[in-house]
């Protein structure tokens, strides 16, 4: 009976009763004292109640209620920009990226971008968030290059990864990157380098002299081995570099050949011989260099040599000058040198041009035209 009467606590009271069953089939019962305390109110509810039954699943409307709870609420919030990153440097960034830009990609998503957008949803890092840590950068005093290093790193986060895994449907639009001016590249002399590799260990000027004479950035003389090294012809095959421990093609993914010097050559001739696959150049153990130790021993030679200011890779520097200052066509350098791009060739080709020096010495005279009116400057 679904409307009944009892008493309760001395007052009677009229009761809507109606046992019904889930829609998972389990047993349900609807039990309240009626809205109304007549029995004719009571029985308007039951027949209201048993149509919401029929047609909800429940005497008081619960389904519903709990379908449009549902529908209303947000959907689950996709991962935070901390959880992207950290399968970006798990799944991405090993089989895309050469062991030295993971990690300096690695200090800036860890110090840069992570501490200011770790917490946020992935698909909330938009430009208005780029542009505000554009800002902060700015007023820490960031140069442009580390400006703009930054967005370079996010965009590799959200626009590749991201996208790629499916944790974007589209890849969100940035502001566009900071400009970078280009600056003038100071290079070392023949003198200075002579003095340099005098002054250094034994164990360090061969290292010293592939990267003088050879272009070697420090990754490839580390992982150049004696298979790379063709005395008979007088060259030198860079094909891997070695990185944190870790053995990955050139910077710029493609193998060169060097031609050796007559100083170079006539060095590793008198080195032992290791066999093909020995490291030309180890430390006083026989062990492959350490990340940091060519550096730190280059910086000493300086030292010693009088030279401060000047880091290992200046020696890359000085040979890519010196070719220039040898007159050597830019496309030769970029071969030479394994630079991908022949603008970051013609950065050097400045430092070694006669043309500006010629240009100031005709303001100082020389090789003006007697006779010839001054011109009029706009």
């Amino acid at each position: 009976m679904a409307i009944r009467s009892v008493v309760r606590r001395g007052e009677r009271r009229v009761i809507v009763d109606i046992p019904y069953r889930n829609p998972d089939g389990s047993p349900a019962r609807f039990r309240r004292d009626a809205e109304v305390q007549t029995v004719a109110a009571a029985r308007a509810e039951e027949r209201r109640r048993l149509a919401l039954l029929a047609t909800t699943g429940s005497p008081d409307g619960a389904v519903v209620q709990r379908a449009q709870l549902v529908a209303a609420a947000p959907p689950p919030a996709g991962p935070t920009f901390a959880e992207v990153v950290e399968r970006y440097l798990r799944e991405f960034a090993p089989s895309h990226l050469k062991g030295s830009t993971q990690h300096g990609y690695g200090i800036v998503l860890r110090t840069r971008l992570v501490p200011r957008l770790g917490a946020l949803p992935v698909e909330a890092v938009d430009a208005s968030r780029v542009r505000e840590i554009d800002v902060q950068l700015v007023r820490e005093g960031a140069a442009s290059a580390t400006r703009r290093n930054v967005q370079v790193v996010l965009r590799s986060v959200l626009c590749r990864f991201a996208v790629e895994a499916g944790l974007l449907h589209d890849p969100p639009r940035l502001p566009r990157l900071p400009k970078v001016g280009i600056s003038v590249l100071t290079a070392l002399t023949r003198e200075d380098v002579h003095a340099i590799i005098a002054s250094a260990r034994p164990q360090y000027r061969v290292p010293f002299l592939l990267g003088a004479f050879a272009g070697l950035r420090a990754g490839e003389i580390r992982g150049l081995r004696w298979r790379d090294v063709d005395l008979r012809a007088g060259r030198i095959i860079v094909r891997q570099s070695i990185c944190r421990g870790v053995v990955a093609p050139p910077k710029s993914g493609h193998q060169r050949v060097v031609p050796m010097t007559a100083e170079l050559r006539a060095t590793l001739s008198a080195l032992p011989h290791g066999g093909q696959d020995a490291l030309v150049t180890v430390n006083r153990r026989g062990k492959p260099w350490a990340e940091y130790a060519l550096g730190a021993a280059f910086r000493r030679a300086c030292r010693a040599a009088g030279l401060n200011g000047w880091s290992l890779h200046d020696l890359r520097h000085f040979f890519v000058t010196e070719l220039f200052r040898r007159s050597a066509s830019a496309p030769t350098v970029q071969a030479l040198a394994g630079h991908s791009h022949l603008s970051v060739t013609q950065r050097y080709a400045h430092v070694a041009s006669v043309d500006l020096e010629d240009a100031i010495r005709r303001l100082d005279g020389n090789g003006v035209v007697t006779g010839t009116a001054p011109a009029t400057v706009t």
